[in-house]
C-alpha cells in the first residue's frame, strides 16, 4: 500500500469531484435563500475562505511529510488521546458517509425513480462503493480521470443550451446583502466545498510523489470547483429568480429542467443528474476510504481492506436512520452542520499547528 501513488493530475480531479459533490445541487437555494440576487457574492466570499483553509491544509501536511491525519493525532497529542481523536475521525467520515448516501437515496427516488424503494438505490449504491474501496484508491483515482473530461463537456454544454432561458434583470439590484448573510452564506459554501477536505486530502497528500505538484493540484482543484460553483449559483439566479431558486429543494435539477430549444431539445436534467451522481460517488468513496483508514490505522490492521464488507454494512443501515425525514435534514443542515464544520475544519487544524509550535518553542528554549 505504501507504493501506490497519485499523479497530480488525479489529486487534483479528486478535489475537483469531492469538493462539488453534495454542493452542486443544494448550495444555489441555501444561498439565495440567504442573499437573493446578490447570492454570488456569497459564493465568492466563500470560496476565498476557502482556498485559505486549503492551505492551512497544505501547511500541515508540510509540517508532517509522510504522515496521515492520523498519526499526526498521535505526534501532536501522544498515543491515547491521538487514537481517541483519530478514531473519532473514522466515527465522523463514517456518519459522513451515511449522510451523503442519504442524499444520493433521497435525490434519486424525488426526481428520478419516485416508485423505487429507497433502500434499494442505497445499497445498490453501496455495492458499488464497496467494490471501489477494495481496488483502492488509486483505481478511484484513475476512474476519476476517465469520467472527469465528459464531467466537464456536459458542464459547458449545460452552459451553453441554457443561455436562451437567461434572464439578467433577476440579478439586479446589485450589493443589497448585508454583513451577516454574506457570513453565513460564506461559511455554508466553504463548510460544504472545503472544511472536510482537511481528513481526506491530508491521507492522499503524501501518496503524491511532488509536495510541490500536490500543493499546486489541490489549490487549483479548490478553485476550479469554486468557479464552477459559482457558475451554477449565477445561472441559477438568471434563469429561476432568487426567490424560486431559494425555496428549490434541488434548483440546479429544476434549472435543467428548464431548457427548451425549439421544442427539440428540452428534458435533458439527466445532464445535471450524472454530474452529481458522479462527483457525489467519489465523495461518498473518499468518506469510506478514510474511515476504513481511519480504523486500520488506530487498530493497526495491515490491511484496511478486510473492513470493507462490515463497514459498508453499517454505512447503509445507518443511512436509513441518519436522517429520520427529509424536513430534520434540512434543520440538522441548518443549525447543526456549520457548527460541526467549524469545529473539524478550522478549530481542530488550528489547534494541531499551535500545539506544534507550542512544541517546537519549547525545544529550542531547552
Amino acid at each position: 500500500m505504501g507504493t501506490e501513488r497519485l499523479t497530480p493530475r488525479q489529486f487534483m480531479i479528486l478535489v475537483i469531484l469531492f469538493s462539488i459533490g453534495t454542493a452542486i445541487l443544494i448550495i444555489p437555494s441555501a444561498l439565495a435563500a440567504e442573499a437573493k440576487q446578490d447570492a454570488w457574492i456569497l459564493e465568492i466570499v466563500g470560496v476565498g475562505i476557502g482556498i485559505v483553509l486549503c492551505w492551512l491544509y497544505i501547511y500541515i501536511s508540510k509540517l508532517h511529510p509522510g504522515c496521515t491525519i492520523f498519526q499526526i493525532n498521535e505526534k501532536i497529542f501522544g498515543k491515547w488521546l491521538g487514537k481517541c481523536l483519530s478514531l473519532g475521525i473514522a466515527f465522523t467520515t463514517l456518519i459522513f458517509s451515511s449522510q451523503v448516501l442519504f442524499y444520493v437515496g433521497n435525490f434519486l427516488i424525488t426526481q428520478i425513480m419516485p416508485t423505487t424503494p429507497i433502500e434499494a438505490t442505497h445499497i445498490l449504491v453501496m455495492v458499488i462503493v464497496i467494490m471501489g474501496a477494495k481496488l483502492g484508491v488509486i483505481v478511484l483515482a484513475r476512474t476519476g480521470e476517465i469520467f472527469f473530461p465528459w464531467i466537464i463537456l456536459l458542464f459547458i454544454l449545460f452552459m451553453v443550451v441554457i443561455i436562451p432561458q437567461v434572464q439578467f434583470n433577476f440579478i439586479l439590484p446589485i450589493g443589497e446583502v448585508t454583513v451577516m448573510p454574506v457570513i453565513r452564506g460564506a461559511l455554508k459554501i466553504s463548510s460544504y466545498s472545503y472544511m472536510t477536505t482537511f481528513f481526506v486530502f491530508n491521507v492522499l497528500f503524501n501518496k503524491v510523489a511532488s509536495i510541490q505538484k500536490a500543493t499546486k493540484g489541490y489549490i487549483v482543484g479548490a478553485l476550479v470547483s469554486g468557479i464552477m460553483m459559482f457558475t451554477f449559483v449565477v445561472t441559477s439566479i438568471l434563469v429561476l429568480g432568487p426567490e424560486n431558486t431559494a425555496v428549490q429543494a434541488y434548483p440546479s435539477y429544476a434549472l435543467a429542467q428548464r431548457i427548451n430549444i425549439g421544442n427539440v431539445l428540452q428534458r435533458i436534467e439527466v445532464i445535471i443528474a450524472f454530474l452529481w451522481l458522479v462527483s457525489i460517488f467519489f465523495e461518498l468513496s473518499l468518506y469510506f476510504y478514510i474511515t476504513l483508514q481511519g480504523i486500520a490505522e488506530v487498530f493497526q490492521l495491515k490491511d484496511y481492506k478486510n473492513l470493507c464488507y462490515p463497514i459498508g454494512v453499517i454505512v447503509t443501515v445507518l443511512s436509513f436512520v441518519v436522517y429520520p425525514s427529509t424536513p430534520y435534514q434540512s434543520k440538522w443542515d441548518e443549525q447543526t452542520w456549520i457548527p460541526q464544520a467549524l469545529l473539524i475544519g478550522v478549530i481542530y487544524p488550528i489547534l494541531i499547528v499551535s500545539i506544534d509550535q507550542l512544541k517546537k518553542l519549547k525545544v529550542y528554549r531547552a
